[in-house]
Order: structure tokens, then C-alpha cells, then sequence
């Protein structure tokens, strides 16, 4: 058995040689964490989904991972790939730093780069809305059977 939910983020970005210009960006990760990774103050998830950066990515299809550490420091980091519409493959790495101080914020909110060959192409801000996703992001925690 697995622990599974799908997880919407959207937000801006922006491109490495175009600072000024803010673009928007959505992202919906579908995590999957293995039975024996629960409890355990570290572990890796699997992530699929897909992703949409204006005028860089049309709804391309991510696969990545996770890491999730709950020991200090606190971090969920997340590492994904996807093909860019001019055919370049984007590596996309960021984190969530999770603070008691502020744990809305910090739960919610995740800062990345999109690389090109370990060569920053633009730099990403997503949020995970409350308000709007709440719900859909309950709806979809399920446990699955493992393959």
C-alpha cells in the first residue's frame, strides 16, 4: 500500500535573461509515498503530474521526486523534469521549508529554478491556495494497492 494525493501549485515566473518580465505558471503534482517511507522522519516520494509555464511549457508531463526530511533543518524538496516546447528537457529543483513560526506560509509556498543542462533558465515561485484547492487536494488522499 501507498499513500497518494495530487497537489496543485500555481504561481510566476520568470526567465534568467528577463528578470522584469513575470509570466504565470501552474503545476499539478501527483505524489506517491510507499507504505514503509511512512513514519520515518525521512524519506523519498515518487512525483508524476504534469506542468504549464506561458510561452515556455504547454501542459508537459513531470517525473521526479520528493525528499521530505522532518528533522531540523525541515525541507520537502522537489526535483521533476519535463520538455520544454522548443524540445529542451527542464530540470525543475526546489523546496518547501516547513517553520512552526510560519506554518501556512511555509507549507504553502515553494521557490525553484528551471536548469537547462545545470545552466538556470527561469526562476519559479508557486503557492498552493487554500481557499481555492483545499478541498480537491483532500478529495484526492487515497491509499493504493502497490503494483
Amino acid at each position: 500500500m501507498s499513500l497518494a494525493f495530487t497537489e496543485i501549485l500555481r504561481g510566476s515566473y520568470f526567465l534568467v535573461e528577463s528578470p522584469d518580465v513575470r509570466r504565470v505558471c501552474e503545476v499539478a503534482i501527483h505524489v506517491r509515498i510507499s507504505r514503509s517511507a511512512l513514519g520515518t522522519p525521512e524519506f523519498a516520494a515518487e512525483i508524476t503530474g504534469h506542468a504549464s509555464f506561458d510561452r515556455l511549457v504547454a501542459h508537459a508531463p513531470i517525473a521526479g521526486q520528493a525528499q521530505v526530511r522532518f528533522l531540523r533543518p525541515r525541507q520537502v524538496a522537489y526535483a521533476f523534469e519535463l520538455t520544454a516546447d522548443d524540445g529542451r528537457v527542464l530540470q525543475f529543483a526546489g523546496a518547501k521549508h516547513p517553520s512552526l513560526m510560519r506554518p501556512i506560509y511555509s507549507a504553502t509556498t515553494l521557490w525553484g529554478t528551471l536548469s537547462h543542462q545545470g545552466t538556470p533558465v527561469a526562476m519559479v515561485r508557486l503557492h498552493f491556495d487554500l481557499r481555492r484547492d483545499l478541498v480537491a487536494f483532500l478529495q484526492s488522499v487515497a491509499r493504493e494497492q502497490n503494483a
